[in-house]
């Protein structure tokens, strides 16, 4: 194949460009934007940035201006082993630790390591489009496992896995108030997908992105906790609870593999901006991490809460929601007549904006559903973006179901 047709093979490989759609309107001035999922930018801790930057440049400017080790800088992976230890029980070792360049960067490599074209890929469906994206453009093939409230179907786990057997070179899964459903997995769950998975030679992407964002509860054991056969592969962020603009995240491998994925890094960028990780270490070393964390899972409770109320006092009969105790979205299940593919354009000639739920689905085969998020939004904004939707589902909706029932809240 010369080099144009399998440029145009991979790119044809992708998802219809959602993600990037999200990230483009999110500048568009008077848009009332449920799509991506950005953080708030009134949490980014400005000040506090400002002055590590200048302790960074006063006291090591050279060293922060110049190349850093691909594995990263050696203060800010120490720091981020402590965090793991003392929040999640996790003892990577500091050389098993690399800081990448955003999460993204750590599913890019870790599709550029397993995967050849026609591998299988298994994944929770629904699931994060940029995942698909990322492992689906080195033309692998994706099934989906159905998941409920719990987690993973570990009945249809283990059926795809006999089905497909060798065939499966990498599982995705984020057991932490998934992206887009918001869903967290049971511990009783997590527990059986690790027996169950240790008996298989499959290396596990443990996407940790949203853990940290808790709101009612403390943060669960992640999937690597329990892991004892160095199967799990585990990717953290400080995108979702510090700013995303740094774009500072980190891929933790107890295996061999680590030296693999350092090869990858080296062959990628040679290394993550360096001045920006003394910037993020001097901070973690100077400021309350945690206070910093409960302040905006403060912040984001209260916008998911004003969300769902006017969710419930809006919304026309059928429409269906589970409430997340973390994260930064909401998972709406329309009634099976919408379109949320037509409903879109709708709602953006309104200036109001969301994610189409086919987009989380690589076969795009449910399109009544859709994610909303409500960390970015003020509260008269979420309240006037909810009417809107509101006012076009019911238009969409068949006035014998409008009048059945109210939205259940599962």
């Amino acid at each position: 194949m010369c080099p144009a047709m399998k440029y145009s093979s991979r790119m044809n490989a992708l998802e219809e460009g959602a993600l990037l759609k999200a990230f483009q309107d999110s500048g568009r001035p008077g848009l009332i934007s449920f799509s991506a999922g950005f953080p708030s930018t009134e949490t980014y801790p400005v000040e506090e940035i400002e002055r590590s930057l200048q302790r960074v440049m006063r006291n090591h400017g050279h060293e922060a201006m110049s190349y850093c080790s691909s594995s990263g800088y050696d203060e800010l992976r120490r720091l981020i082993q402590n965090r793991l230890h003392q929040k999640f029980g996790l003892n990577y070792g500091l050389n098993e630790i690399i800081i990448t360049n955003g999460s993204q960067q750590g599913l890019d490599m870790s599709a550029m390591l397993f995967l050849n074209p026609d591998d299988i890929v298994l994944f929770e469906a629904p699931t994060y489009l940029g995942a698909v994206s990322a492992l689906k453009i080195y033309q692998a093939n994706m099934v989906s496992i159905p998941s409920d409230e719990n987690g993973i179907n570990m009945q249809e786990l283990a059926r795809t896995l006999a089905k497909y057997g060798n065939r499966v070179k990498l599982i995705y899964v984020s057991p932490d108030y998934q992206n887009p459903t918001g869903r967290s997995w049971a511990l009783d769950r997590r527990r059986q997908f690790i027996d169950f998975i240790s008996d298989y030679p499959i290396p596990v992407l443990e996407d940790a992105a949203y853990s940290e964002l808790s709101f009612d509860e403390a943060p669960q054991k992640p999937l690597a906790y329990f892991d004892q056969s160095g199967q799990i592969i585990y990717i953290g962020t400080f995108s979702k609870v510090f700013c995303p603009g740094l774009r500072i995240a980190w891929l933790c491998s107890k295996s061999e593999l680590i030296e693999k994925y350092l090869l990858l890094k080296n062959t990628a960028d040679l290394s993550s901006c360096t001045v920006a990780q003394y910037l993020m270490a001097d901070y973690l070393n100077h400021n309350d991490m945690e206070d910093h964390i409960k302040r905006i899972s403060t912040l984001y409770t209260h916008r998911r809460d004003v969300m769902v109320a006017q969710i419930n006092r809006c919304f026309p009969g059928g429409v269906r929601f589970t409430l997340p105790k973390g994260g930064l979205y909401l998972w709406l299940e329309l009634p099976e007549n919408i379109d949320t593919d037509r409903l879109l354009p709708l709602a953006i000639e309104r200036n109001v904006t969301f994610m189409e739920g086919a987009a989380f689905y690589p076969d795009r085969s449910k399109r009544n559903e859709i994610r909303l998020n409500f960390s970015n939004m003020k509260d008269a904004d979420i309240k006037k973006g909810i009417e809107i939707l509101a006012q076009l589902i019911r238009q969409s909706v068949s006035p014998p179901e409008r009048a059945t029932s109210s939205v259940n809240r599962r």
